[in-house]
This record gives C-alpha cells, structure tokens and sequence, in this order.
C-alpha cells in the first residue's frame, strides 16, 4: 500500500494524499464491477478518483478547479469524487484529529464552495477521512436570494437556516439584488461570514454596521453568540468577532 501522507492544509493548499487509503475507505456503496473506481491525470502528478455516477468528465472539471484553486499544484496530489441519487461528494484524507481545528474546517468548506459547480452544483458533501477510518462529513449548500444575492450555508447550518437568513438580510436592506455574499455556519457554535471589499475590516464604521446586522439576523439562524467573519473576495478571513 502506498505511504498515506494526511494533509496539512496551508494558505497555498500544499498537500499529499494518499490514494490507495482513500479509495478503500471512500468508495463506500459502489461497489459492482460496472461502478470501479476510474481515474484522470490532472497535470502530470495529481489524480481524480472518480466512482458511482460521476463521469470521466466530471472528473476532469472537478480537477481544473482544484488546479484553480490552488489545491492541485502537481505534487501527488488524490482526491475521490463520487455521485449518487444523493448528490455529489468529494472526499479527502487528512490528518487524524484534523476537524478539531475551525481554520481547517473552514478552508475545506470554502474549497467545497470552489468546486460545487464544477461538480453540478450545490448542495455537496465533503468528507474528511482519517488513516483510522473516521469520517467528517461537511455540507456546502446555497441559496440564492433574489436574482443575485447569495447564501451559503456551511456545516450543520440547513438551507432552510440559509433561506431565513436571506429573508432577514433582504427585510433589512443588506440585500438589495447587487451579488452580495454570506454564509451562514453552524458547528462549534453559529457564525455569519461577510465577504465585503477590500479594507472594511480596517474601517471601525463598517465594523459597527456588521456586528448591527449581525445582530438584527441573530435569531434567524438561532439566537446569540454569533461569529461575525469579514472574508475578502479570495474568502479569507480578515477580521473576526463575537457578538454577544
């Protein structure tokens, strides 16, 4: 069997995979000789396993947006895409213990925000997978507001907690049909991110107008704490606060 090297996720995505683990532990319920596991190439080094429903295709566009995205830089690199009447989802491997960590969730919530319509689209699942055999199952879902506002929800937030979330924002006047973002998330605890421009985490009247929102919105999505995250256009984090 192939050494597994469990990802370390860093800004640039530098990781190492390996497959064979990955395929035996996500393969899940394909498993008849007309549904094995296939695989593409992406650059010279990385792969796409792909099972169940997915096609050679979707694999191949799953793979350029993992390349785009900066997960894929050629370095061995495995993922597993499966599809099935459920849906979509796309499994990685990563180091045991790894989803205690709320930065690492998060990257992967914001990769599986990435790749959903490379993949046909949202709600997907991404699955954690650790060389024990336990597995993170992550939603990445959204709803669209309007004709051009948007809500993702991430974790174990609904589309349903998304769609209140909406209706608040746009009551409101946050929503006004101009491509805003937001995402709704719930785990260890409830958080509304803010994707806005550049240099608003810096502007203290900006960060009163948020944490003003953030608490006009609060019941929709469950009440107080909220987390208010301030993401640029790249979904970084550049400023966080909790609302009480």
């Amino acid at each position: 069997m192939d050494e597994i090297k469990p990802i370390h996720l860093t800004q640039a995505f530098a990781v190492g995979v390996g497959l064979a683990l990955l395929v035996t532990l996500a393969a899940g319920v394909y498993r008849t000789q007309a549904n094995k596991n296939r695989k593409v190439i992406i650059g010279t080094r990385d792969e796409v396993d792909y099972t169940g429903y997915a096609t050679e295709a979707d694999a191949r566009m799953l793979g350029q947006a993992l390349a785009a995205s900066g997960f894929f830089s050629n370095q061995g690199v495995s993922v597993l895409l499966s599809k099935g009447p459920g849906g979509a989802s796309v499994s990685f491997v990563v180091k045991e213990g790894a989803w205690n960590h709320p930065d690492t969730i998060a990257s992967y919530e914001v990769i599986g925000r990435r790749i959903a319509p490379a993949i046909g689209g949202f709600p997907i699942t991404v699955r954690l997978l650790d060389s024990a055999g336990h597995i993170k199952k992550l939603t990445v879902g959204r709803v669209l507001v309007g004709t051009r506002d948007e809500v993702y929800y991430f974790g174990s937030a609904t589309e349903e907690d998304a769609q209140s979330l909406g209706r608040v924002l746009k009551g409101i006047g946050f929503f006004a049909d101009i491509g805003a973002s937001v995402v709704v998330s719930k785990g260890d605890g409830t958080a509304i991110w803010f994707v806005t421009n550049e240099g608003f985490w810096d502007k203290p009247e900006a960060l009163a107008g948020f944490e003003r929102v953030a608490r006009q919105a609060a019941a929709s999505v469950g009440g107080l704490p909220i987390q208010v995250r301030l993401l640029n256009s790249e979904m970084e984090t550049k400023k966080e606060m909790t609302i009480q």
